[in-house]
């Protein structure tokens, strides 16, 4: 049985091209204001000033997020004493928040835990980053020029490498 043509080059076009979702390494810092699980606001940049940050983007559905989560909190535990930051944004929407207290409370996410909610239901975050994923690890050195960014798998090596170059 023969593949039409067409569905030949669409396959080939999907596994030979990467997806360009997110922001590439060089980009400022978003100038985004995100709520916390109690409502209070928080400017991204007041959150990482003078600090390399990992940002963490996940839900509280997503089997890759439970599966790397903890991997990327023990990477920040072996670089305690460092001028570190690390922030989860969560995607899940205003009806989840009490699901994400309580995974964050459990798995002892540091606080404050962020939402991603912004006006008429936008995800600033997400907007400012072109996240399409989950989880999102981005890596800004201490300016807040990002470095790294990855979606669904973080290749904690490579953000470990990030982390060095962001001190």
């Amino acid at each position: 049985m023969r593949i039409p043509v067409i569905l030949s080059l669409i396959i080939a076009l999907c596994l030979a091209v990467p997806a360009a979702a997110l922001v590439g390494p060089g980009a400022p810092l978003a100038q985004i204001t995100l709520p916390d699980t109690q409502g209070a606001q928080h400017r991204l940049a007041d959150l990482v000033k003078d600090k390399a940050a990992v940002i963490v983007y996940w839900s509280v559905s997503c089997p890759h997020c439970r599966t790397e989560i903890p991997h990327l909190l023990s990477l920040a535990q072996s670089l305690e004493g460092n001028p570190l930051v690390m922030l989860f944004v969560n995607t899940d929407g205003k009806a989840m928040t009490p699901a994400v207290k309580g995974y964050a409370q459990r798995e002892g996410l540091p606080q404050p835990w962020l939402m991603d909610m912004g006006p008429k239901d936008s995800l600033p975050l997400a907007d400012a980053y072109d996240v399409i994923g989950t989880p999102a690890v981005l890596v800004l050195d201490k300016t807040g020029k990002l470095l790294l960014a990855q979606e669904l798998k973080p290749d904690l090596a490579k953000v470990k490498a990030a982390l060095r170059e962001a001190f």
